[in-house]
């Protein structure tokens, strides 16, 4: 009985918490944009320095990789991460803009930036959730609250049970 409640506890509060993660996706969104047009800019900047050389993007970043210099190696190096920073946020970005709450969370677990993620933070206020993705999230954090209580409960209820019950005296119905 006692689990059943600390589980209902649980689960109010994995549900409230859990109603802000929209107020959330929006701060992250509006970081996760940000450093998008940031990182385009630079992108573009250097494919234009490429194209000048008549080289691609990829042709130039192996160019500036080779150079003995360590200057343009760096650079290089550089390059090449920001490029793939800005792939995985423009796929961060399109799954954020999907009406599926669940393609979020998953969005944000499979794209975190934890840069991005501590400057939303830091904007983050708390608000009540009045939209339809506030209302499933909530519901979500309320089930797994309570199903996590409820499973972690599962061997001391189950060893209750085993240790509650007398052995039967071998009764004959009638």
């Amino acid at each position: 009985m006692i689990i059943n409640r600390i589980a209902l506890f649980f689960a109010f509060v994995f549900g409230f918490a859990s109603t802000q993660a929209p107020e959330f996706w929006q701060q992250y969104q509006q970081r996760l944009g940000g450093a998008i047009d940031e990182l385009s800019a630079i992108v573009g900047q250097f494919d234009a320095e490429a194209g000048a050389q008549h080289l691609n993007e990829a042709q130039a970043v192996a160019r500036l990789e080779a150079d003995p210099d360590p200057l343009a190696q760096g650079r290089g190096a550089e390059m090449q991460h920001l490029i793939k920073r800005l792939a995985r946020l423009r796929k961060a970005q399109a799954a954020f803009n999907s009406r599926n709450v669940v393609s979020k969370w998953i969005a944000l677990a499979e794209t975190f930036d934890p840069t991005i993620a501590a400057r939303a933070y830091e904007a983050y206020q708390p608000a009540v959730p009045t939209t339809p993705d506030g209302f499933i999230s909530g519901m979500i954090g309320f089930l797994l609250g309570g199903g996590l209580v409820h499973l972690i409960g599962l061997p001391i209820r189950h060893r209750k049970k085993r240790l509650g019950r007398t052995p039967e005296t071998g009764t004959v119905e009638a």
